[in-house]
């Protein structure tokens, strides 16, 4: 795969994150309700923030070790969110997102995790995709549960939910 893929829903394209992308990606970002739930977005969250994060991303997908798409409603064309898969090997991989917070409870998340799940078993041949969240964020633990994770274990306040590659009767 030379090309970052995009993919698509009813409402929403997910798409490689670029340069143009920064007013938006600190518009929402730089919001502490995000911050203390995703590892790697600091707070404040500034410009230089998002510079380094789009070389991250591109890195990530140079070395084949991350696909981080744009969540970018198709009414407005603008980032609102981000999406990803970080390899761990050829068969399991980490699902991150987040959602700026005047988008929640609108079932984006719910929407972008479905497509992000297809690409990482049908493109990526993913056996397994986990995901963890924090035990207070139970919108997040719902959404996961709606993709067809199941929560696997707790490691004290951080859950951990799995979902593996259906095997079809012809593997």
């Amino acid at each position: 795969m030379d090309i970052f893929p995009a993919l698509h829903t009813p409402r929403l394209h997910l798409r490689r994150i670029e340069v143009e992308d920064i007013p938006a990606l600190v518009r929402y970002a730089n919001n502490r309700k995000i911050s203390e739930y995703i590892l790697n977005i600091p707070h404040p969250y500034g410009e230089p923030q998002a510079v380094f994060r789009i070389s991250y991303v591109v890195q990530g997908f140079k070395n084949r070790t991350r696909y981080v798409f744009a969540i970018v409603p198709k009414a407005s064309g603008e980032l609102i969110g981000e999406i990803s898969l970080h390899l761990e090997n050829k068969t399991t991989a980490q699902l991150g997102y987040w959602v700026g917070e005047p988008f929640w409870n609108q079932g984006i998340a719910t929407e972008a995790i479905g497509a992000v799940l297809k690409f990482g078993f049908e493109k990526l041949y993913l056996g397994l995709i986990y995901a963890t969240c924090h035990e207070e964020n139970g919108a997040s633990g719902k959404v996961l549960l709606k993709n067809g994770l199941m929560r696997h274990h707790t490691n004290g306040s951080v859950e951990q939910y799995r979902i593996y590659r259906k095997q079809n009767e012809n593997e």
